[in-house]
């Protein structure tokens, strides 16, 4: 195996664990914090405006589609 092989292999590995570091904190941030952030969030004020709610529905929706990749994983 050349050197320049070896070097790409390396570099590739470090890339690996890198991404494994980012999606271990993604779920960490979208299982924990984020989920107790907008519970929190929600029952703080029952009256909100329309432009807070669409806020929310949005983040839902995100949070809903990480937590349904973090189940395939």
């Amino acid at each position: 195996m050349s050197a320049e092989n070896k070097e790409l292999i390396k570099q590739l590995r470090k890339n690996i664990e890198l991404n494994k570091q980012i999606i271990n904190n993604l779920k960490e941030f979208f299982g924990t914090y984020l989920s107790d952030f907008l519970k929190m969030y929600r029952n703080a004020n029952e009256e909100k405006d329309e432009e807070l709610k669409e806020i929310l529905a949005r983040q839902d929706q995100i949070f809903s589609k990480f937590h349904d990749l973090m189940k395939e994983e």
